[in-house]
């Protein structure tokens, strides 16, 4: 018998989405999605003009505990850095960088996203 897929899976996949439309709709280019580095992930990596952007997608299907942009506490923040330290590293030239969030509710099934930019500080 097949497994059902879970669906928060799909959930999440579905909320990335909608924030690559916005970040795109925004002026935004997608460079990578699901960068996993140094032991952590991000979801997005784009470039607004020159600088380059990390993004965390944060979905919530409820605000019974707290919207999605509440959910980034310092150790999320902390492996986030880590991931764009081991990108940036890659890099061959400096680049400017920071840190983005979307977040996304559901409303009436369909995405409500809010861009939130330079969420936190760069340790750049």
């Amino acid at each position: 018998m097949a497994r059902a897929k879970d669906p928060r899976i799909a959930r999440g996949r579905a909320a990335e989405d909608a924030a690559c439309e916005l970040l795109v709709r925004s002026g935004y280019t997608i460079v990578a999605r699901n960068v996993r580095l140094a032991g952590a992930e991000v979801d997005v990596v784009a470039l607004d003009g020159s600088t380059t952007v990390f993004i965390e997608v944060r979905s919530r299907s409820s605000r019974r505990h707290g919207g999605p942009l509440a959910t980034i506490g310092r150790e999320k923040q902390a492996r986030i850095a880590r991931v764009a330290a081991a990108y940036l590293s890659r890099q061959r030239r400096a680049v400017a960088a920071r840190f983005d969030v979307v977040g996304v509710e559901w409303g009436e099934g369909h995405p409500v996203c809010t861009l939130i930019r330079s969420a936190f500080d760069s340790p750049f």
